[in-house]
């Protein structure tokens, strides 16, 4: 087998230096810290115990929970923050990754763990996971070697591998699980602001999550980017408009979120093929504006004093 690729699987061999080396380790109880956002050329993993605390990665403040881990990349800007009085336990693991030969063979492991493959090569700065299996148990081991004198390269090797396995697994297990908790949390931000001038950013921003591998999540989960989607619940309210409301087509472009007549009556023709007049001819019911000829009113009594429906 050549050593960049394996069965159902290809990865750039070179996407990343080959060999990966312990380069700093704390485990530690923690009540109040404020970092200084920071950069560096090592991996990072940052797995919170107990407690609570934030990771703050390019700009985007990340919440963490009690068995959650933040992953950041080399190279990207961060710093952790705990509030006074919240105190928190934290494990932490960096390691480099070089192409001097001499510690764990990273290729040698892609051959064997797609998933972990796939990880190394991700152009996402960070990922934010919970910990469904013994990610926390083996970081302890693997700190815990670290910490002897007499500790082994070799033992300090097999642990790291296991290390990253878990790290693969966990990442497959929150697709699933943590993936739609976000997907769910984009989706309500969304609701409540289709009719604002949203971005992608905006989106992540309220979620905490990179804007990259939110999109991947839509996609994966609705076979559409964030815009896509966002453009799809404007339609489906002018669709509704058009159908069930006298309003002139430009006060609906703007009720449901476009910026323009033009671009909404593009956007609408190119998903439903017909143009808003022509949808609302075909579709509509006809509603006058004066609604009193139907609107149902109370007696005295309390009662229902009778109403003209709409058929």
């Amino acid at each position: 087998m050549s050593d960049n690729t394996m069965t159902g699987y290809a990865y750039p061999r070179y996407a990343y230096p080959r060999y990966a080396y312990p380069a700093a380790y704390y485990a530690v109880a923690l009540d109040y810290f404020q970092m200084e956002a920071h950069r560096h050329d090592q991996w990072e993993i940052m797995y919170l115990v107990t407690g609570t605390c934030r990771v703050e990665v390019e700009g985007v403040l990340v919440e963490m929970e009690e068995r959650q881990f933040i992953c950041i990349r080399p190279g990207i800007p961060h710093r952790l923050e705990i509030n006074q009085g919240e105190r928190s336990v934290l494990l932490n693991y960096e390691f480099s990754c070089l192409d001097k030969m001499g510690g764990t063979d990273l290729n040698r492991l892609a051959e064997k763990d797609a998933g972990f493959a796939e990880l190394m090569v991700s152009p996402e700065p960070y990922l934010l996971l919970t910990d469904y299996g013994k990610m926390e148990y083996v970081l302890k081991d693997l700190i815990s070697e670290l910490e002897r004198r007499d500790r082994k390269s070799y033992l300090l090797d097999l642990i790291f591998q296991r290390m990253l396995i878990e790290w693969s697994r966990c990442i497959q297990d929150n697709e699933g699980v943590t993936g739609m908790v976000h997907l769910k949390k984009a989706r309500k931000y969304i609701r409540e602001h289709f009719r604002e001038d949203i971005r992608v950013e905006d989106v992540a921003k309220y979620v905490s999550l990179n804007h990259s591998y939110l999109q991947t999540l839509f996609s994966k989960a609705y076979g559409c980017g964030i815009m896509e989607y966002i453009n799809n619940q404007r339609l489906e309210r002018a669709q509704f408009l058009l159908k069930n409301s006298s309003m002139n087509i430009v006060d609906i472009a703007f009720e449901a979120g476009f910026n323009s007549r033009q671009h909404f009556g593009y956007t609408f023709q190119k998903k439903y093929r017909l143009s808003p007049k022509q949808y609302r001819k075909l579709k509509g019911q006809n509603i006058a504006a004066d609604t009193g000829k139907w609107q149902k009113s109370l007696r005295e009594n309390g009662e229902a004093a009778g109403a003209n429906r709409l058929v």
